[in-house]
């Protein structure tokens, strides 16, 4: 955005987080055989906390520095949960939850081809799943 450009940010979930929501809920089929079973996606395990140091895990311009409050995780290596705080706090500082499109999942990008008109060539077509939506991008963010 800084430097002008159109930016759409796709997440699966409904908030900010991506892989470090935690749910207590697991799939009722753990052999993923059941094609009408609920998917359930988080690989976060309650006890988790993150295995680099937080100095190592935040933006330049946005540190992952230790911040008072409530349910804070001070430690170096923190918790899944003060990771997720972190990116949410981000997310807040620099108005990215108004780029968002909650409960996106991207299915394919793929580069345009002539087929899509001479105004595609050079820019990126995606199929996402929400309400099974066909974008053309000119620029694609993903962030985890």
């Amino acid at each position: 955005r800084r430097e002008g450009h159109s930016v759409v940010v796709f997440e699966r979930q409904k908030q900010v987080g991506g892989t470090w929501i935690y749910t207590v809920h697991v799939e009722s089929d753990p052999l993923s055989v059941d094609p009408t079973r609920i998917v359930v996606h988080s690989s976060v395990y309650d006890s988790l906390r993150t295995n680099l140091p937080r100095e190592c895990m935040g933006f330049r311009d946005f540190p992952f520095l230790i911040r008072s409050g409530e349910s804070r995780d001070s430690r170096r290596y923190p918790s899944h949960s003060e990771v997720l705080t972190y990116l949410q706090d981000f997310a807040n500082e620099f108005g990215i939850e108004e780029l968002i499109r909650f409960e996106t999942a991207v299915v394919r990008v793929s580069p345009a081809t002539e087929s899509d008109g001479e105004e595609g060539i050079g820019k990126w077509k995606g199929k996402g799943r929400k309400l099974i939506i066909a974008m053309r991008f000119t620029m694609l963010l993903l962030f985890v």
